[in-house]
């Protein structure tokens, strides 16, 4: 049985050593099935992954809004899809002979079990309700940070949209949380939208180079004016910002929570120099000085290793699914020392959201999500595993635009290279992480329009080498007629 990470919750811990190695078996299986290389039956490919995603069920939810806990009903029908489970995870190569004589093999355990949950839970499940958490699967695509690297996932959004892979859940983190909030604010995925939205920006309308006391964030050279800049594109029927709970899709966006102790780093001190830099030039040629970013990258070095950060998901921890949906991504994108971002309107209901959401989770300030977690995939796990988006049944697809690339942006690889050590621990709850190869510069916040078209391409042409598996994989199942 595989074990537990240590980040894992500790109410969730058992679930996660008896389910995680059905979930690595299925994206094998799928792999195989979507590879082209054998021909293996469409019945007995549809039974394999519903016996899989039968052994992975722990918690079902129903029509009424209620949810049983069918897991531990599950334990003996388990133990035999384990066995099948750990062989085709262990297996150097499979085939089509010997998948088939798998599913002919644990057919009737299957077919057991699903009647044993019937009657168990005769009056209170309906067979209708087993069927749906078994047979469909909903994407949870979470969108890693990484500065303008991140303006690579929109490609991949525009691909998934085309494929008619709709995401039922979308976490992001610092870049990654702007993209996410786009993909949200409408159930259909609109490319035209970006185009709006980027056409009237300007470094000048989003930054200023500011002096000014922070109340929630850390100190940054430039201050973030996000909700000026893109106010209008994400407003409810009131004309108000909308809220994370008001988004047409679910969506969580990670911030970092920073204790004032176990900043020791003299902050003002960086962004003094980064201000004075500035003024020599735009930001891009300011980030090409080379010591003054390793040094940077040496402060939030030092930030990670003191122990008192932490990530929170806003939209899933308490009380945080009405806050603003600006403001959110507006602190997971503030970088200590550069980027600065903060709640200066007079605006009672979210200050008061943002000093209980402090108080709550024992921090002092609200910074840069990919500090903590830069493709937070276990959020999405623990999210989806809470109820988060009533079923279990999901298929979670992490995108890192900021893997550390000997080739390309060498000056940001030491920033890259922190953030690797918590994109691998995420790692252990995605279900496929995939990791882009052409990105644009960590540097380029606003780009030109040539420039956004090129992150378009290259993040579509790069996930595209994945568009069978993930079809494959998100395509219904069908439920065998002697069990209906």
């Amino acid at each position: 049985m595989i074990s537990a990470p240590n980040e894992t919750p500790d109410d969730l811990a058992e679930r996660y050593r008896q389910t995680r190695g059905f979930d690595l078996a299925e994206v094998r299986l799928v792999e195989y099935l979507s590879s082209g290389k054998d021909l293996l039956p469409h019945h007995d490919a549809n039974q394999l992954r519903l016996i899989l995603n039968l052994a992975r069920l722990w918690i079902l939810e129903q029509d009424d809004g209620s949810s049983l806990d069918v897991g531990p009903k599950l334990g003996s029908f388990r133990e035999k899809a384990r066995l099948f489970a750990e062989e085709i995870r262990d297996a150097d190569t499979m085939n089509a002979e010997q998948l088939v004589r798998h599913a002919r093999q644990l057919e009737p355990y299957f077919k057991e079990a699903r009647q044993s949950l019937q009657t168990e839970f005769r009056g209170t499940m309906s067979p209708s309700e087993l069927s749906r958490e078994l047979c469909h699967k909903k994407l949870a695509l979470v969108l890693g940070g990484g500065g303008g690297c991140g303006y690579v996932h929109l490609g991949a959004l525009a691909l998934l949209e085309e494929l008619e892979l709709r995401p039922g859940l979308v976490v992001g983190s610092s870049l990654g949380s702007i993209m996410g909030i786009f993909r949200c604010m409408h159930q259909q995925y609109k490319a035209e939208m970006i185009e709006r939205v980027t056409t009237g920006l300007s470094f000048k309308n989003m930054f200023r180079v500011l002096e000014g006391q922070p109340r929630y964030g850390l100190p940054g050279t430039l201050r973030l004016y996000l909700r000026s800049a893109m106010a209008k594109f994400f407003m409810n029927d009131n004309a108000e910002v909308v809220t994370l709970s008001e988004l047409a899709i679910p969506f969580i966006c990670v911030v970092t929570g920073v204790r004032r102790d176990v900043v020791k780093s003299d902050f003002a001190k960086y962004e003094h120099e980064f201000a004075k830099r500035l003024r020599r030039g735009p930001l891009g040629a300011l980030l090409h000085v080379t010591e003054l970013v390793k040094s940077w990258s040496t402060l939030i070095k030092d930030l990670i290793m003191s122990g008192g950060i932490k990530p929170i998901p806003l939209g899933m921890c308490p009380n945080s699914q009405t806050f603003d949906a600006l403001d959110a991504v507006g602190f997971s994108c503030s970088v200590p020392a550069l980027i600065h971002y903060d709640i200066l309107r007079d605006d009672p209901r979210m200050h008061n959201l943002a000093r209980s959401l402090l108080k709550n989770h024992n921090v002092d300030h609200l910074i840069d999500g990919g500090i903590s977690a830069n493709v937070p995939a276990r959020c999405a796990w623990e999210a989806i595993q809470r109820g988060h988006i009533k079923t279990r049944n999901s298929f979670i697809l992490g995108l890192d635009c900021f893997a550390p690339q000997l080739r390309r942006n060498m000056i940001f690889l030491p920033l890259m290279r922190l953030a690797a050590e918590n994109v691998s621990r995420d790692r252990h709850f995605a279900n496929f992480m995939f990791t882009y190869r052409k990105v644009l510069s960590p540097a380029s916040l606003i780009p030109n329009a040539r420039s956004l078209r090129r992150a378009i391409h290259h993040g579509k042409d790069e996930l595209s080498v994945e568009k069978s598996f993930l079809k494959t994989m998100l395509k219904p199942l069908e439920m065998p007629e002697w069990t209906t």
